[in-house]
């Protein structure tokens, strides 16, 4: 396998968004029915919404939007944070959509039935509605390999959003994924330059794409890393702020 690390850094995914605008055209989930070439361009927020936000940024500046998926229950941000809502929030107000990634996983001692996972999906989809303000338009499953093989994957829409993982997206759109910080089945610039899928769905991880080349371990460490470093300057403020003595 080849890693390709170079691919992943700020330059080169505005390079791979300019390419792929020239080929597709780019289209929200709602519209993964409509003729043409189109392209569902997809982020699952598994590490960083700091680094969503900056994808985010660069989408716009080059014209197009994408599908952000928020996970409730990531382990390296917590959407009850101030910070973290604030920049969803800035995602949304760009112009992109908000999904729900759903973790099937979380739940794997509650014995899911599909009413089950329903009520699930709703609470965390209610969740972060009344959080952020903004409205849960699309699904994605966290992991899906994972979830429980009595519930059902592959259906169209999940409590009235369309659902990344059905069936028809499967068999009608070419893939490309970055999970695990590189490509796991075709390159994407390889992909987009050949121009061959007259349908494609891409997915990014947002963690991965930094602005100077780093191995993926490399790029975990810079998301908890740089999460410490902020929880420790919050916590000095706090107390300066306060006149409190901060001992060391």
């Amino acid at each position: 396998m080849k890693p390709n690390i170079d691919d992943f850094t700020e330059t080169e995914y505005r390079n791979l968004v300019r390419i792929a605008k020239k080929k597709w055209t780019f289209v929200a989930f709602t519209g993964c029915r409509r003729p043409g070439r189109i392209c569902l361009w997809r982020h699952d927020i598994d590490l960083s919404v700091h680094r969503a936000r900056r994808l985010a940024q660069i989408e716009v500046e080059e014209g197009v939007r994408a599908t952000y998926f928020v996970l409730p229950h990531s382990p390296f941000y917590n959407v009850l944070e101030h910070e973290v809502r604030d920049l969803i929030r800035e995602i949304a107000s760009l112009g992109h959509d908000i999904g729900l990634h759903f973790d099937a996983g979380f739940y794997n001692g509650d014995a899911l039935d599909q009413e089950g996972l329903q009520h699930k999906v709703s609470v965390e989809k209610n969740m972060i509605e009344t959080l952020v303000g903004v409205p849960i338009v699309a699904f994605s499953y966290h992991d899906s390999d994972q979830v429980p093989g009595n519930l059902k994957v592959e259906d169209e829409q999940v409590l009235g959003m369309p659902n990344s993982h059905s069936s028809y997206i499967r068999e009608n759109f070419g893939y490309c994924s970055d999970s695990n910080g590189y490509w796991r089945y075709r390159r994407l610039r390889d992909v987009l330059e050949e121009g061959k899928d007259e349908r494609l769905q891409v997915l990014t991880h947002p963690g991965w794409w930094v602005p100077q080349p780093l191995t993926p371990r490399d790029r975990i460490s810079r998301c908890i890393d740089g999460r410490a470093a902020k929880q420790h300057k919050k916590y000095d403020s706090a107390l300066e702020k306060i006149g409190r003595t901060n001992l060391k």
